[in-house]
């Protein structure tokens, strides 16, 4: 029996957090946002640094649940929750805020590694899809908010723990240079 169709037959999602650990989850934990969310921090209450670490991103409000299925990152929040059915994955992802002034950067955060410029076109046009690293093999979305969405405290990621985070979310904000005009007489 694959992976896929035991997690059906047990009615369980499949929660891949931020790590890139798998977790079986009951399908009846997931009926809201609130309740996945409890969930979550029972699942990381162990002493383990993986644990520690999207623990933290949690009581920062560092982070975000999603469905990815490689065409479409569909995200999942407390508005609108959708029915989550057996077998579904669900992915956790800690949220990186970066500052861009040239418009969306796809470049891993971790490893810098820039996408190729034919990818980073296809992707434009299905800006709520996912990369794969090619080089560090993690799993992120780029997008794009407004200067007036209000900018939340970012913590940095310890290096001794960057290595740990397997899918993230980069929040860019595009800024504009400030210029003024000076006026001769």
């Amino acid at each position: 029996m694959t992976q896929l169709s035991a997690a059906v037959t047990l009615g369980c999602v499949t929660l891949v957090d931020a790590t890139g650990h798998k977790h079986p989850i009951s399908v009846t934990f997931c009926t809201s946002f609130q309740q996945l969310n409890e969930m979550l921090q029972v699942l990381f209450k162990r002493d383990s640094i993986e644990a520690q670490l999207q623990r933290r991103y949690m009581e920062q409000g560092q982070y975000d649940l999603c469905i990815d299925d490689d065409r479409q990152v569909t995200r999942l929040t407390s508005q609108g929750w959708p029915i989550i059915e057996a077998g579904t994955t669900i992915v956790m992802r800690v949220v990186v805020e970066q500052k861009t002034y040239y418009g969306a950067d796809y470049k891993c955060h971790f490893c810098g590694t820039a996408t190729r410029s034919d990818a980073k076109r296809s992707l434009q046009h299905q800006a709520n899809c996912s990369i794969n690293c090619r080089v560090c093999q993690r799993r992120f979305q780029v997008s794009c908010r407004s200067l007036s969405a209000k900018p939340s405290t970012q913590y940095p990621v310890p290096r001794t723990e960057m290595h740990l985070i397997r899918n993230f979310h980069i929040q860019q904000t595009v800024c504009c240079h400030e210029t003024s005009l000076v006026v001769l007489d």
